[in-house]
């Protein structure tokens, strides 16, 4: 793990917030607005590429934009290669290149890596992440159903061993039990390390992991402005405002 970039807690249970944001020159400008109306309420602005489906300068153009509005604030890079029914949306060799240049050109400040991508390709790109100061998170999604706890475990032991600076699991829960044994997950992975752990349940079951997560070790939340882009997303104001209520 590399030496001081582990954060610090806020509260025992109060999460980092990210703001997730896409296509924002071409985004109705009330958005933007609302997002600088609601800039202390948020740690971190993650920019969704695979939703705007540019070029790498149209990308770092939109970076540009979003560093110019919110200087103060880190940059999330992320591109999901598959949408909700699992469809491909880019070849993993196009990803692998994608993700290379922008680490390369340093256009971020945290970089999102899928766990499931070809493991030379993971290797390379830790290592340029590394070289460039750029933070990493390894992320695993399952949009059609909760694993099993110990499969859970596991794929966060996958991500701690690759050594992520942020170790981040969505899974797709089918009831409250599904709920339950994410966020043991996420307990019982963060007792065992000192990394930032994210567990998120999506979908309006989930949305109490959105916002106690913090409770169960979760260092990460994600909400937005305008519309949500993720199923069970909460509004970031509604989420600054519930997330309080656990502060110690």
């Amino acid at each position: 793990m590399r030496g001081g970039l582990i954060l610090t807690e806020q509260s025992s249970a109060i999460p980092k917030v990210i703001l997730t944001l896409s296509d924002v020159q071409n985004t109705d400008e009330k958005v933007i607005k609302e997002a600088v109306e609601y800039i202390d309420y948020f740690d971190v602005v993650e920019y969704r590429a695979d939703l705007a489906q540019g070029s790498i300068e149209f990308y770092e153009s939109e970076i540009a934009f979003i560093k110019n509005k919110f200087p103060s604030k880190q940059i999330l890079f992320t591109y999901r290669t598959e949408d909700m029914n699992n469809k491909t949306k880019i070849t993993m060799d196009a990803y692998f290149e994608l993700i290379k240049e922008v680490i390369e050109k340093k256009l971020c400040d945290i970089i999102d890596l899928e766990l499931m991508m070809y493991e030379d390709y993971m290797d390379k790109l830790l290592v340029l992440a590394r070289a460039n100061n750029i933070l990493v998170l390894i992320s695993h999604h399952e949009y059609e159903f909760t694993p099993r706890i110990k499969d859970m475990l596991a794929i966060y032991n996958r991500m701690i061993k690759l050594d992520a600076d942020y170790c981040k699991l969505a899974v797709k829960p089918n009831d409250g039990k599904d709920v339950l044994n994410l966020m043991s997950a996420v307990y019982e992975t963060k007792q065992n390390c000192n990394l930032n752990i994210i567990g998120i349940a999506m979908g309006e079951i989930g949305k109490i992991t959105r916002v106690a997560c913090g409770i169960f070790g979760s260092s990460m939340t994600f909400g937005y402005v305008g519309n949500p882009v993720a199923p069970g997303q909460i509004h970031i104001k509604d989420l600054h405002d519930q997330i309080v209520l656990y502060k110690s």
